[in-house]
């Protein structure tokens, strides 16, 4: 009985969180090309004529709360200056970024979001009234964890398939190369893989193997020396009979492996191709007939 109240109480708040996707006056999107929204249109480039306006909402907004000096910022963005002229720089792009999310806010009147302090130290303040695709993904990794400890396979396929289908659409992939944004990134790729890894097996689990297949293809587009990701493919080769292509899969990524890096598979795999030819042994004469 707890077990069904838990349950519906869990679909009573994944209703409730995504049916408050209408209520946002601000959405901001980290994946695919950065982009946000006040209230229905979309703050397109001519908007942002001051670029670091952009990059420091950017910063913003991957920081709700947290109080930066204005040195800081100044040697974040505009490091190869002067600090007088950087302090200038920020002062004007701070005053345009108010504009931008605040057109009607009168000149000397506080913004409901950038505080800035006495001794010169800024923080951005995020009420109820934003959304981002961040804090989607983490609540959605949080829903997971609560699917898997109930067991709910079709609700951990969920939230893992809506995580994946988030960061497959890049982070930021206009400032790739921008070091100020690589911890962000890199703690998101770590999301990403574990839970790809994760949905490989489960999907498997399920017996899903198109969409096993496409997951760890996906590792394997960013890894291609992931190893749990290629025995991945070997087992759902394996589990549609397909015995030559499993073999060739292994062939293939020792040859890469041996090619790229100079080493051999793991001795698991490759105690897999020998067990594999043995228990079909015919395996071996369909492979020479489509060499």
């Amino acid at each position: 009985m707890n077990t069904i109240k838990q349950e519906h109480s869990r679909a009573k708040e994944d209703e409730i969180y995504l049916s408050r996707g209408s209520s946002f006056q601000y959405k901001v999107y980290f994946f695919g090309p950065f982009r946000i929204l006040r209230g229905k249109h979309v703050l397109e480039e001519p908007a942002w004529r001051r670029n670091k306006a952009k990059t420091l909402l950017k910063w913003f907004v991957l920081n709700p709360g947290v109080m930066f000096s204005a040195d800081q910022l100044v040697k974040l963005f505009w490091p190869h200056i002067t600090r007088t002229a950087g302090l200038r720089n920020l002062h004007v792009t701070i005053n345009y970024l108010r504009h931008i999310l605040e057109p009607d806010l009168p000149a000397r009147q506080e913004s409901s979001f950038i505080r800035r302090s006495k001794n010169n130290f800024y923080c951005f303040e995020m009420d109820e009234t934003w959304w981002s695709d961040l804090f989607d993904i983490h609540y959605h990794v949080s829903a997971a964890k609560e699917a898997e400890q109930r067991r709910d396979t079709m609700a951990l396929f969920y939230h893992y398939h809506t995580i994946t289908s988030y960061c497959y659409l890049e982070f930021l992939p206009e400032d790739t190369y921008d070091d100020t944004f690589c911890a962000y990134r890199r703690k998101y790729d770590i999301i990403n893989a574990q839970v790809l890894e994760k949905l490989i097996h489960l999907c498997t689990h399920l017996e899903k193997f198109d969409e096993a297949f496409v997951y760890s293809q996906r590792v394997l587009s960013s890894d291609p020396y992931c190893e749990s990701a290629v025995k991945a493919i070997i087992q759902i080769f394996l589990q549609q009979g397909n015995i030559p292509g499993a073999i060739r899969k292994i062939d293939d990524f020792q040859k890469l492996l041996q090619q790229d890096l100079g080493i051999n598979p793991s001795d698991d795999l490759l105690s897999l191709r020998k067990n594999i030819l043995i228990a079909a042994p015919k395996s071996r004469s369909l492979l020479k007939k489509t060499s």
